[in-house]
């Protein structure tokens, strides 16, 4: 009745709507494709072009949250949110108002590249929707002619392209329609696992911060664009962080954390698994205060465990997305800054040992027993996941790519998340691979044969996003960013965990190590790889324009299948992080 009322008094006030959508069709995915059929047929304003190209993406969340500290709540927090994402594209697939900066009158990134989020309403009222997708739309829309009028104006100014790259691909329309989700979050259900594993830490005083947190989020993704790709697919995703910290007696700070990933909240380790991984990391950490600093160190460096699948993210699968720089007008040049893979003119050439193939396999769900989490369908333009081979017999296939085409990558191969090219399911094997109990042995050989008194064996990096999440200060935490002039990431991952390994396979933990000068010449000289492989899922790093336009902040999950690995050199380098004095009276834990 209340709906009937409604449209009565809009009719009546002369607005004109289009069919109210049909029983048993979902009214977000019904108010999209009403919408997108008028502005393709009536955005126009007079003399400028009609849009070639619109995209809708509709993401309906849930997310709750809980966190737990010595054995107390600390947040519990839940979130319905329906984001909302426009793209409108005047000219054509090989010149259009997409990757054009102009300097000044731009309110931001994200408008300035024509990619509108907003929120939508939380209720399924069809008319309310069609309002705020009609009204993004136009503006979209406005945006799009006034950046394109810049883009053309600045083209005179500049010699043509003896062979120009198109802005845009061309491709397939794909159909991907699944049962919408029905979330039914139960993160608050854990509380008192929470409760209880957080408490562990009351038994090391010593241990100045801690944190314990659940996060679950489950929704459903609706996308539609004027090529005719169509997308509805339910998502998943739960993680369990914990993080802690320490402070030595010179004041150094010292950090451990460890993440489990899953689609839903069931494939999550036990609470009495992740009680006695958190005792062992409140132990070593505790331990680790009065370890001696490591020394500075340039030669062969073994890395195992979570070292090896981190470093690699962080460092490695940066260099396989095709990222394009965008064509910009009045802006000075150290005000822009945008960092690009050197893979991109080394396609073919050797990258990596001969031995070592390198893929992306969004399709992989399972990897032996264990869930591989960050495996999908369909990419954020709708165009379905491919799995890619990007390194053969130690040479360099092809990249990561999006719907921006670059030189020699003029296709999408499906990895569009999270507002860029990025990595999903990232293998990497070696045909020459030895059991990973015989790796030690083999770098105890290399340090011998070296003349090396030592060497260093890393156990453990940072995730400064997952450290930062946890509320941990970033101090030491050193991100990785991408040289541009040096084709390269210039700053390592700083270390967690690190044994100092004398010759005679002695090991020694050391403290106050960060990795330097991890660029990509390091890869092609890796000496060994171990057979065995495991899956360790973290966040997306992001960098260029993935950073710049990811939607809503989210950041896609990769998944890592990597082995532990033997560098023939890497460089290890004290922190040079300023010491802070540690607490003048006691903790009150201390009995």
């Amino acid at each position: 009745m209340k709906r009937a009322i409604v449209t009565t008094l809009l009719v009546a006030a002369g607005l004109q709507f289009g069919p109210a959508p049909r029983a048993q069709q979902d009214p977000i995915l019904q108010a999209m494709q009403e919408e997108m059929r008028r502005a393709m047929d009536g955005l126009r304003m007079g003399n400028e072009p009609r849009p070639y190209y619109i995209a809708y993406a509709i993401e309906d969340t849930a997310a709750a949250m809980v966190s737990a500290t010595l054995g107390t709540v600390v947040n519990d927090s839940s979130s319905h949110r329906r984001s909302f994402r426009v793209d409108v594209r005047v000219g054509d697939y090989n010149v259009d108002s997409s990757r054009f900066v102009a300097y000044g009158g731009d309110p931001g990134m994200l408008s300035t590249y024509g990619q509108y989020d907003l929120s939508v309403p939380l209720d399924d009222d069809y008319y309310v929707m069609r309002r705020e997708i009609w009204l993004a739309t136009d503006a979209a829309y406005k945006r799009a002619v006034q950046t394109m009028s810049k883009k053309k104006a600045a083209a005179q100014n500049r010699a043509a392209d003896p062979e120009p790259i198109p802005d845009f691909s061309r491709e397939t329309p794909a159909q991907t329609l699944l049962p919408a989700a029905r979330p039914a979050l139960t993160a608050r259900t854990r509380t008192e696992d929470l409760r209880r594993i957080s408490a562990v830490f009351l038994g090391y005083p010593e241990i100045v911060t801690s944190d314990v947190s659940l996060a679950e989020s489950q929704g459903t993704r609706y996308y539609l664009n004027s090529e005719g790709s169509t997308v509805v697919e339910p998502f998943g995703w739960a993680m369990l962080r914990v993080v802690a910290g320490t402070q030595a007696a010179d004041g150094m700070m010292l950090r451990d954390f460890f993440t489990a990933n899953a689609k839903t909240l069931d494939g999550l380790p036990s609470a009495a698994d992740i009680a006695t991984r958190a005792r062992d990391l409140a132990a070593g950490l505790t331990a680790l205060r009065a370890a001696p600093i490591g020394e500075d160190f340039t030669g062969p460096v073994l890395v195992e465990d979570q070292a090896a699948p981190l470093l690699l993210a962080q460092t490695l699968v940066p260099l396989f997305l095709s990222q394009r720089a965008p064509e910009m007008d009045g802006v000075p040049a150290a005000a822009m800054r945008f960092p690009l893979s050197p893979y991109l003119t080394r396609i073919g050439a050797r990258v990596l040992p001969e031995a070592f193939t390198v893929g992306d396999t969004p399709s992989l769900e399972r990897f032996g027993s264990t869930a591989v989490p960050a495996a999908y369908r369909v990419d954020d333009d709708g165009v379905p996941a491919k799995d890619v081979t990007l390194v053969r017999d130690g040479r360099l296939v092809t990249l990561l790519t999006d719907r921006t085409p670059q030189r020699r990558l003029p296709q999408s191969n499906g990895h569009s998340r999270g507002g860029g090219a990025q990595a999903s399911v990232f293998q990497v094997e070696s045909a020459r691979a030895v059991p990973a109990a015989e790796l030690k042995a083999t770098y105890l050989a290399m340090l011998k044969a070296q003349d090396r008194p030592f060497g260093y064996i890393v156990r453990a990096v940072a995730d400064p996003l997952e450290m930062q999440m946890a509320g941990e200060p970033m101090d030491g935490m050193v991100s990785v960013s991408m040289g541009m002039a040096s084709g390269g990431p210039r700053i390592g991952p700083a270390i967690l965990r690190v044994v100092k390994v004398l010759a005679d396979g002695t090991e020694q933990p050391v403290r106050g190590l960060n990795f330097a000068n991890v660029e990509y010449r390091t890869f092609r000289d890796i000496a060994e790889a171990s057979r065995e492989r495991s899956v360790y899922t973290c966040t997306a790093s992001m960098s260029g324009m993935g950073a710049l336009t990811a939607m809503s902040g989210r950041r896609p999950l990769v998944s890592m299948i990597v082995p532990s690995l033997l560098f023939e050199e890497l460089e290890l380098q004290r922190t040079k992080d300023a010491q802070m004095k540690p607490p003048v009276v006691p903790s009150p834990l201390k009995k």
